[in-house]
């Protein structure tokens, strides 16, 4: 969808529906230190109708899996959401703290946590969102989701050691109806990337892929392909993810992503987990980094564990 549907107006939070509960919207900025092979997430949601808010911010390495081990984690669930908010200047509940500097393009982000953890980053866009909704009974398109790549800069302090971040990574913003009863899917991927010489990839889904593709100073939708996987015979995690895929102009792409760190966690705001992964990529041959996301229904993972789900 055209990013001019969107406005300066959509860096607050939305107006929920008067009688569903299950509004559900999100704020979430991810960020990598590649040298560290460490990646993180600022990654927050309410549910206005019902007063609540979660979510937080967590860090991850190559030293563990699971994330009751990594570096940091902070995942709250049912924090007091207060009446008077704007997410253009907002701390949430969790501690993390986004300021919209300039609309739709420039981000404050700013979390601690006694001396475990403090960031002080900026997110500058370097391509407009990319923008995805629902078309209603009359025809008319209404967003409710979109992501957004950009350079991050700042500085993560983690247990007393300072880092530099300087990084090209993706945004998201989604605000719609979200049941936390998740039961359905599983295995497919939400993995994106991007290069210092303006190549860069979304694509959702597993073997009917949906996203975009950016060459040559040109974005345009994906309209088939698929995201393979190479699997770790231990935990069952991705190793290596490979995408080959077509945009609506014609253009090919091939992308080959290792991943460098992975976590397992809960996905905040539902009953699934999902995979979280620091990736190596290259675009049509380009070296780049990004991220792959493998969201599973809790009960689908367990089964795949089991050997039922190949």
């Amino acid at each position: 969808m055209d990013a001019s549907r969107l406005g300066p107006a959509d860096d607050n939070f939305h107006a929920p529906p008067d009688d569903s509960w299950w509004f559900h919207e999100t704020c979430w900025f991810w960020f990598y230190v590649p040298e560290r092979k460490v990646g993180g997430w600022l990654y927050n949601w309410i549910r206005p109708n019902i007063g609540v808010s979660g979510g937080g911010c967590w860090v991850w390495d190559d030293t563990t899996h699971v994330h009751w081990e990594v570096p940091y984690y902070a995942n709250y669930t049912n924090l007091k959401l207060p009446a008077e908010r704007d997410l253009r200047d907002f701390k949430f509940p969790s501690g993390v703290r986004v300021t919209a500097l300039e609309p739709l393009t420039k981000y404050q982000l700013q979390y601690s946590d006694a001396d475990r953890i403090a960031l002080d980053l900026q997110f500058d866009a370097v391509m407009p969102p990319w923008v995805s909704g629902s078309v209603d009974e009359s025809g008319v398109m209404h967003p409710h989701h979109f992501d957004q790549v950009g350079r991050v800069t700042g500085s993560l302090v983690l247990h007393g050691e300072k880092m530099s971040v300087n990084c090209l990574a993706i945004r998201d913003r989604t605000w719609t109806l979200r049941s936390e009863r998740w039961r359905d899917g599983g295995g497919y991927g939400y993995t994106n990337a991007a290069a210092e010489s303006g190549e860069a990839f979304l694509v959702v889904g597993a073997d009917q892929l949906r996203g975009y593709l950016a060459l040559d100073g040109e974005r345009h939708a994906i309209t088939e392909g698929i995201r393979a996987v190479e699997r770790s015979p231990k935990t069952g995690h991705p190793v290596k993810v490979h995408v080959s895929a077509r945009d609506e102009a014609g253009r090919d792409l091939d992308a080959t992503g290792e991943v460098v760190s992975t976590m397992l966690m809960p996905i905040p705001g539902v009953h699934a987990l999902v995979w979280t992964s620091l990736m190596s990529w290259t675009i049509n041959g380009v070296a780049a980094w990004g991220e792959d996301q493998e969201p599973w229904p809790t009960a689908e993972w367990a089964k795949f564990k089991r050997g039922e789900m190949k």
